[in-house]
């Protein structure tokens, strides 16, 4: 009887781990890449208007996807190209833009940095226009005034911090959820060896 509930607890958990699976496998719907990201800043002159792409894609699964874009909060000198921020991305697709433009300051030092970025989420069409509905990137990197290599990064910058991505949040719950029946196995294992005692 005991070893029934065991059984069911157990069936319990796994299928709460395989939801979370299915759920990280699903964040794979699209995906966006970045010409520059964390360990590759760009590197701008004082003054300076800076043009260039973000890229959408959509080669996992098989429906077109709509992502609208937003600005990440105390993003200043970045701003999108583009009027309108929500892209169609057809299934198939890897080459979607999203145009942004960096200006600099003209009064800005060398070695003044600012974090930018942007945060990509899936939309659906509502009759009372567009409904966010989840799976979210946050693409962010540093503008550096500054040539690569003699510009310092001690300097007094904006920041921006990225959020937790959705394929970064489903893989931790997926970790949480495998210690959550290993120590729900252990501890009825545990039971079951000092009732034989």
């Amino acid at each position: 009887m005991k070893k029934n509930k065991i059984i069911k607890k157990s069936s319990l958990v796994l299928a709460f781990i395989l939801f979370g699976v299915i759920l990280a496998f699903n964040v794979n719907a699209y995906a966006v890449s970045s010409p520059y990201w964390d360990e590759k800043p760009m590197y701008v002159q004082p003054g300076e208007v800076k043009e260039f792409n973000y890229l959408l894609q959509n080669m996992v699964g098989d429906k077109d996807v709509k992502v609208q874009a937003q600005l990440e909060p105390g993003t200043t000198i970045m701003e999108f190209v583009d009027k309108n921020t929500i892209y169609n991305v057809p299934f198939g697709t890897r080459d979607i833009p999203v145009n942004m433009r960096i200006k600099v300051p003209n009064d800005a030092k060398e070695g003044t940095w600012w974090d930018v970025g942007v945060r990509f989420k899936t939309v659906e069409e509502t009759r009372d226009g567009p409904l966010t509905i989840g799976i979210e990137y946050s693409k962010g990197f540093k503008v550096v005034v500054g040539e690569l290599g003699t510009a310092t990064e001690n300097v007094s910058g904006t920041v921006t911090k990225p959020i937790l991505s959705t394929q970064t949040l489903g893989f931790l719950v997926l970790v949480v959820a495998l210690v959550i029946l290993v120590l729900i196995i252990k501890y009825f294992h545990k039971k079951k060896e000092n009732k034989n005692a």
